[in-house]
């Protein structure tokens, strides 16, 4: 804690997590606000994002489907590489967004939403609330919890205009 008041004489206690635990998601953002999200309680890996995508890519898919991703190391390893040309048989394509630029990437929005506005504070009680808490607004994303990407996108286009 960064910044705090207590009484003088008072000790301010916080309780603090010895062992952490940590849920990762790899998500899977359409233009019509369907989420698809992959979850793991380890460390991500390639293979671990090879093995979503592929269940992934053997889902129907009405039109061909590009894959934005950014630049992290999980994303730009050998395994996922391997397996591109394959994927592209399917006509699911990757994308791969220019280093340093999260703002291209429309799926980190979900992710700051989630982590900020939609987790509230009761949430943090205990790790099965959190991961409860966490699973429910995935279930209830389009529905529930929303985010209008053109009300973003009107912003930006704004901001780039008014610089």
């Amino acid at each position: 804690m960064p910044y705090g008041w207590q009484k003088k004489g008072h000790r301010l206690g916080l309780p603090a997590r010895i062992a952490t635990k940590r849920i990762n998601l790899l998500g899977l953002l359409s233009l019509d606000n369907q989420l698809t999200v992959y979850h793991s309680e380890k460390a991500l890996t390639g293979a671990f994002v090879v093995d979503c995508l592929a269940d992934f890519v053997t889902k129907a898919h009405a039109k061909p489907v590009v894959i934005v991703l950014d630049n992290g190391p999980i994303h730009r390893c050998q395994a996922v590489y391997g397996q591109q040309s394959g994927w592209e048989e399917k006509d699911v394509y990757l994308f791969f967004l220019p280093a340093y630029s999260p703002h291209l990437n429309l799926i980190e929005l979900v992710w700051k939403s989630l982590k900020y506005r939609w987790l509230k504070k009761a949430d943090y009680k205990s790790w099965a609330y959190l991961k409860k808490a966490i699973f429910a607004i995935i279930r209830g994303f389009g529905q529930e919890y929303k985010i209008d990407f053109s009300e973003v996108a009107n912003r930006n286009i704004i901001k780039i205009n008014s610089a």
